[in-house]
């Protein structure tokens, strides 16, 4: 293994997903999902910390960077057995594979019951809709086609010239 191209490789699919995550989350936050944390009726307050709470939210405060570089990493660590076949691959090509692969597995397809999975609209209580399931999707689509379109990009072979 090049550990070079690893580390740099890791360290450029960690910062994509950081910065598609806290962007597409903020947007949806503001845009679709804002009601869900603090509304009048705020389902997801059932089951996470949330602003309402400061004192549990400082939790959140002090870990969402340190965890979302961990599982940035995670996705780098997965990928990178195939990053001679994703460079050999075109941009589109590549771009739909890494998409698709953090949308079905890393979303859809995860065993975890949690708004907008598969797992979730079987096992989540019937206060978290077919509506809520629906309006999540926009930002996990919205991330995950950011994230690949990003390190896709990054993934681009060197040109000699």
């Amino acid at each position: 293994m090049n550990s070079k191209r690893f580390l740099i490789f890791t360290g450029k699919v960690a910062a994509a997903h950081v910065l598609t995550y806290s962007v597409m989350g903020a947007i949806a936050y503001q845009l679709l999902t804002k009601d869900f944390y603090v509304g009048p009726n705020p389902i997801f307050a059932s089951f996470m910390r949330t602003e309402a709470e400061p004192a549990l939210w400082a939790h959140v405060m002090r870990w969402l960077l340190p965890a979302q570089v961990l599982r940035g990493v995670l996705i780098a660590a997965v990928l990178y057995p195939f990053f001679n076949t994703l460079q050999a691959w075109s941009f589109g090509k590549r771009f739909l594979a890494i998409a698709s692969l953090y949308l079905v597995l890393g979303c859809w397809a995860t065993a975890v019951p949690a708004p907008g999975t598969i797992e979730g609209l079987v096992y989540m209580r019937p206060v978290v809709t077919t509506y809520v399931h629906l309006k999540v999707q926009p930002e996990i689509v919205a991330q995950g086609l950011a994230l690949g379109a990003l390190v896709a990009w990054w993934m681009a072979p060197k040109r000699r010239s």
